[in-house]
């Protein structure tokens, strides 16, 4: 498994971690659920404790900037401020995150919202506007089927629209 800071696609995680460290927030669609999941506890500004008990610390001794309780509360904060985007649909995934259903088995709202939260940074558009112009177009380019019968291959002239 590649290293959380190192990974570039979500699709690629085979076998993705169920803790995540604060330095490897990098947004993606498993840490995204993480959060959700933790969320009281990330509110009370605490992080999640890992259950594997690494020290990433190895007994050195460290200089901490700020209280214990900022960087869960900048996490918490800045998912919390990517769903009010979402309006009332981001209900629908907390909930559901909340009701213990994974990344497999999230409705298709749920699963738009969490596509619209996830990545390293917030998205410029609205999330209806999302909706329309960038999500229902990569699904309508993904169901394109190619002469030779290729799910997925697209001809250049779909894309040059």
């Amino acid at each position: 498994m590649t290293d959380c800071r190192d990974c570039k696609r979500w699709q690629d995680c085979v076998d993705p971690p169920n803790w995540f460290n604060f330095l490897e927030i990098r947004w993606c669609v498993y840490q995204c659920i993480f959060i959700l999941q933790n969320r009281e506890t990330l509110l009370s500004g605490h992080w999640p404790q890992d259950p594997y008990n690494t020290d990433d610390n190895l007994g050195q001794k460290t200089f901490k900037v700020e209280a214990s309780f900022v960087k869960p509360e900048i996490v918490i904060a800045e998912l919390e401020s990517r769903l009010e985007r979402c309006g009332v649909q981001a209900e629908l995934l907390v909930t559901q995150i909340e009701d213990g259903r994974t990344l497999s088995n999230l409705s298709d709202g749920a699963r738009q919202v969490l596509m619209y939260v996830k990545g390293f940074r917030r998205k410029e558009i609205g999330f209806k506007r999302w909706l329309r112009e960038i999500h229902h177009h990569r699904l309508s380019i993904d169901r394109q089927v190619s002469p030779t019968g290729e799910k997925g291959k697209v001809n250049e002239t779909i894309l040059s629209r």
